[in-house]
């Protein structure tokens, strides 16, 4: 009887023990109640997707490169105002900066500065309007004193004609490769100007030779002449200056000396520049004509 009971309570604690014991095998490894699986930017059909968090970036401790600025055209050059000090000779293309119809006084055309291609005075006349040599043209508001200089060279036995005056910027394309053709490159620059960079174009300068003679650069000086003198002494009273004069040409005027052509700038402009010794080029540079 003793033994049965025994058994019986061997046989209940077994069955105590036995529902207390985990389901799973010992030894499988547990499933994971979810699987998460990496983003690949797609997700499988019918299933929905789990939004998987984005890790924060680490700071990157490369330096940003600097955007490079779009390249632009390049402004067109403005030149310096002036200071006193007279630009070397130099073969540049700037525009000048006083170059309206009515600057004409001011306007510096020279090796550097130039003149727009569409640059034509409307209000062109003929210089025998003057009593000079028909056939060349130069603006009408120089008549009057070019007339008066015109007859008191004459009564003075030194009468002046006429070998070239107004130019187009078309025309001295043409001249400045005559010069070229004739002498060379080099020598072209000292002796003709590029177009737009001539005084001619303004249509206030006049290349004036003898009454009867050749151009006047065919003579050894043509400033020895009768005319050439006379025009040397007096011009600057009627308001016409020598642009290239012997003391200062080439080195700050750009060009060779040029005895025979004049720019007309006005009685007062004139007798300033005649006053200060200095080549027109010189005296508008120091008197703000950039």
């Amino acid at each position: 009887m003793v033994l049965r009971l025994t058994a019986l309570v061997l046989i209940l604690a077994g069955v105590v023990v036995a529902c207390s014991s985990p389901a799973t095998p010992t030894g499988t490894p547990a499933r994971p109640t979810a699987s998460i699986a990496p983003s690949s930017g797609t997700s499988s059909p019918g299933s929905t997707p789990t939004e998987t968090a984005t890790p924060s970036p680490s700071p990157d401790t490369t330096p940003t490169p600097t955007p490079t600025p779009k390249p632009t055209s390049p402004p067109t050059p403005t030149p310096p105002a002036s200071s006193g000090a007279l630009p070397t000779c130099a073969y540049k293309d700037v525009l000048t900066t006083h170059r309206a119809y009515a600057d004409w006084a001011v306007t510096l055309v020279d090796t550097i500065y130039r003149l727009p291609s569409t640059y034509v005075p409307s209000d062109l006349v003929n210089t025998s309007k003057a009593g000079l040599t028909s056939g060349f043209y130069v603006r009408g508001l120089v008549i009057d004193d070019l007339t008066t200089m015109a007859a008191d060279a004459r009564a003075a036995g030194a009468r002046l004609a006429v070998e070239s005056a107004f130019r187009s910027y078309k025309t001295q394309i043409g001249t400045f490769d005559y010069w070229v053709n004739l002498a060379g490159y080099e020598a072209a620059l000292l002796a003709s100007a590029r177009p737009g960079h001539s005084e001619h174009q303004l249509g206030t300068s006049i290349d004036f030779k003898s009454y009867g003679g050749s151009a006047p650069w065919n003579s050894d000086d043509w400033g020895t002449t009768a005319a050439g003198a006379w025009m040397a002494t007096n011009a600057w009273k009627y308001g016409w200056v020598m642009s290239y004069p012997p003391d200062s040409s080439p080195a700050l005027t750009c060009y060779k000396y040029e005895p025979w052509h004049f720019r007309y700038v006005g009685r007062e402009t004139a007798a300033a520049m005649h006053d200060s010794g200095q080549p027109p080029r010189q005296w508008l540079w120091e008197h703000g004509a950039i």
